[in-house]
């Protein structure tokens, strides 16, 4: 159905159509491939960057003194 209503019969066959679609239709997946490579090559990088930055944030923090265990007597 949907290939005759993008070649009359008139005008192309089923099989030429096809032959042409195949092609387009390889091409569209390939893209949409390295699209979805590309965006999880960029969150991975994301990722490590803030997980790097956390990572110092927590070793800073934990060279802080911790005022709220030192007033309450408790030591850690």
């Amino acid at each position: 159905m949907f290939l005759e209503y993008i070649a009359p019969r008139s005008q192309a066959s089923r099989q030429a159509v096809s032959q042409y679609l195949e092609p387009q239709q390889a091409a569209q997946a390939f893209r949409l491939e390295v699209e979805h490579r590309t965006n999880l090559e960029a969150y991975c990088q994301w990722y490590d960057q803030v997980s790097h930055q956390h990572r110092q944030e927590l070793a800073q923090m934990q060279l802080e003194i911790n005022l709220r265990a030192w007033f309450s007597g408790r030591s850690t």
